[in-house]
């Protein structure tokens, strides 16, 4: 078992170079001692000479042997750190340092290294699966769109099958549309300069003009709503709440039944707004609410209905932004209830 770390490095260096002066010391006195004893110098004869010269040479010996030893046992760790960073640099990123050692600063350093290894590998892999999500998502309505162009060159079509081409195509472009936009807003969102807008606001009547915003969706499947909103001004990002409103109460219109309902309520109390969303949908098992907020999830893997997984990802980061929380109960086929908590902040605070 390898020894636990006891020191700092300049303590470690310290009683190093003090421990080898001693011994350099007391080894040269008892070499000079023994070589007068067996008469093989005579400094009340010679004088000091021979003894200075015998000095010298053990000095430089010793230093010499002190100088390898400090080499290898102190920057030997930082020559093997050198390495590694370099093929880190050649992105190898399957590179893990020993962390054990009896130097505490050499210790943290390694530990450090492999936590920054680390993070590079899970950095590469989502940007890998970024990569090749985002394209497939884009590639799909792209072709979409293409496919449908085409059948419009065609001269005889019914006036009925012109009018449902152009509506997928427009469904198309709304769905590029969409995605560009949640992965801006999650890419501004993830940047760590990032800083929320702060304002009041009233956010009753933002949660209002969402639900009218999206009235000829909600119309269309005669959904039944029960709005239950206290008067709430908040202090958030107004721009990215709208957002989380957009996504949530459009998820509760695209996955409800026909003639199903929907129910939201805001309760404003002390210290916390709490808004609560729920539907008579299709639901959801529990393994896909496990990872609901996964970017780039999605249950419907034959995507027969749209979405490219960003939506809710999107709302999961502007709320721990704000501080918030969200849950999600739900039972396959008999809807979803989402809760949102929010802390109320007093005063607008400085961007």
């Amino acid at each position: 078992m390898k020894s636990k770390v006891t020191s700092q490095l300049w303590v470690y260096l310290t009683i190093l170079i003090f421990i080898l002066l001693v011994v350099t010391t007391l080894s040269f006195i008892a070499i000079v001692y023994f070589l007068t004893r067996w008469n093989i110098i005579h400094p009340e004869e010679t004088g000091t000479a021979p003894v200075l010269l015998i000095f010298g040479v053990y000095s430089i010996t010793m230093s010499t042997a002190v100088t390898a030893f400090v080499v290898r046992r102190v920057l030997r760790p930082i020559v093997q750190l050198r390495e590694n960073m370099e093929k880190v640099a050649e992105r190898d990123f399957s590179i893990q340092m020993d962390q054990q050692q009896s130097i505490k600063e050499v210790q943290e350093l390694y530990t450090s290294f492999n936590t920054m290894v680390k993070e590079l590998n899970s950095v590469e892999l989502l940007r890998s699966e970024f990569t090749s999500t985002v394209s497939h998502e884009f590639k799909t309505p792209v072709a979409t769109i293409q496919g449908y162009v085409q059948l419009l060159q065609q001269t005889d079509l019914t006036r009925e099958e012109t009018q449902a081409y152009y509506h997928r195509i427009l469904n198309g472009t709304q769905q590029l549309a969409t995605l560009s936009d949640n992965i801006l807003n999650l890419t501004k969102i993830s940047n760590e300069q990032f800083s929320l807008s702060r304002n009041m606001f009233s956010l009753d009547e933002q949660i209002r003009e969402v639900i009218l915003f999206l009235q000829p969706k909600w119309e269309k499947e005669q959904l039944d709503w029960n709005i239950d909103l206290e008067p709430s001004t908040f202090n958030g990002d107004e721009e990215l709440l709208y957002q989380v409103w957009l996504n949530l109460i459009d998820n509760a219109i695209k996955y409800n039944q026909p003639n199903g309902k929907i129910a939201v309520t805001l309760r404003h109390q002390n210290d916390l707004v709490t808004i609560s969303l729920s539907d008579t949908g299709i639901g959801m098992k529990k393994e896909t609410t496990e990872k609901l907020f996964e970017r780039f999830y999605q249950e419907d893997t034959t995507r027969k209905t749209q979405g490219n997984g960003l939506g809710l990802a999107l709302v999961k980061e502007i709320i721990d932004l704000h501080g918030g929380e969200i849950q999600v109960e739900s039972t396959s086929g008999k809807g979803t209830v989402i809760g949102i908590v929010l802390p109320v902040l007093k005063e607008v605070e400085e961007k």
